[in-house]
This record gives structure tokens, C-alpha cells and sequence, in this order.
């Protein structure tokens, strides 16, 4: 099994604190985040492309997960999860209207108050990715990079609020809080 993202490895503890302790794993890939977290304890969805839950489905370990889903069912399944994790995905959705599904699927499968983990990078292996690259928003080899002022300005209107954001290498991870929140309205600082 691959190694979970520095963030969940990271910020695991911190979720167990805040009693985040069911999770939706939105485009779970090879599923190290999800199965990494319900080793922990925590009790895990994970959700992707139809043909990746059927990769998901010949894995012995599936049945560690809370439950699996394909992205078309998110919409109306309502969740109400204390924690969605977004690792590597977003920043490869070019298309607004793909992006707009994508947030509104988090919204409604998170409960009010409960914790997004976004973490993202440029997928390529070298040089660097932005509005000077040839192939931005169209190629497999490049995917937009976001700074947490950019995320900010995207997540903001959907009713989070950023709590904390590192950068390590060439990631970006951030935890933001959906509105409705009570409990803990201080301003988390972390420094990995």
C-alpha cells in the first residue's frame, strides 16, 4: 500500500481532537488516505469515477471502509460527515462547471461545522506551472496550482473559512470550516 499524504498524516491527530471522526475521502484514488485513516479509527467513505470503485471493489481491504461511493450518487446521499479530504484533485478539475459539482458535493455531504483538507499541486514533474505555461488547463501534463488567497476566494462564498494552510515542496494543504461552526471558532496555527 502507498503512503498517505503528509497532510492526513499530519493533521490526523487534530481531526481526533476536534471528534472529526467520520470522513468522506472525495476522489479516493488508490485509497491511502482512506484506509491510512480507518486503520486510525476513524470510519471512512470513499468516493471516485465509476471505474476507479471498481478498481476499489478487488481490494481486500474495502471492507475496513465505512462505505464506498461513486461521485454521480454524492449529490443525494447526504453524508453529513465531520471531515471531507480533497487530496490532489482539485487542482486537475479545468472545467468551472466540474469544479462548481465538485464544491457543491463537499457542501452537501459535510455537516455544518465540520472540516475540509485540501492539498494540491502542479502535477508536473518539472518547471513550474501558472499562466505562462503553454499547456495551462490543457494538457494531461499541467493542472492549475492554487495559493490559499486563491482557494480563499473560491471556498469563501461556499461558507468556509480557512483555519490553517502550510506549504511543503510543491503542495498546498489547508483545512477550512464550514459554516455553523460553535465549538472552536479560534484561529488554528500549525507549522509542521
Amino acid at each position: 500500500m502507498t503512503q498517505a499524504a503528509k497532510s492526513i498524516t499530519l493533521y490526523s491527530n487534530f481531526f481526533r481532537h476536534r471528534e472529526a471522526s467520520v470522513v468522506l475521502d472525495y476522489g479516493a484514488g488508490k485509497l491511502r488516505n482512506a484506509l491510512y485513516l480507518a486503520g486510525r479509527g476513524f470510519a471512512v467513505y470513499a468516493a471516485d469515477l465509476p471505474e476507479q470503485v471498481s478498481r476499489f471493489r478487488s481490494c481486500p481491504a474495502i471492507n475496513l471502509l465505512a462505505g464506498v461511493l461513486e461521485v454521480g450518487d454524492l449529490p443525494a446521499s447526504r453524508l453529513n460527515v465531520d471531515l471531507v479530504l480533497s487530496t490532489y484533485v482539485f487542482n486537475i478539475i479545468t472545467e468551472v462547471a466540474e469544479r462548481q459539482r465538485y464544491l457543491d458535493n463537499i457542501v452537501a455531504n459535510l455537516r455544518p461545522g465540520g472540516y475540509l483538507l485540501i492539498e494540491l499541486r502542479c502535477r508536473r514533474a518539472h518547471g513550474e506551472c501558472g499562466n505562462g505555461c503553454p499547456d495551462y488547463f490543457k494538457s494531461q501534463e499541467c493542472a492549475k496550482t492554487y495559493s490559499h488567497e486563491e482557494l480563499d476566494r473560491i471556498l469563501i462564498p461556499c461558507g468556509f473559512r480557512r483555519l490553517s494552510h502550510y506549504y511543503r515542496h510543491q503542495a498546498l494543504a489547508a483545512i477550512y470550516q464550514l459554516a455553523g461552526y460553535s465549538r472552536y471558532q479560534h484561529e488554528l496555527i500549525f507549522r509542521p
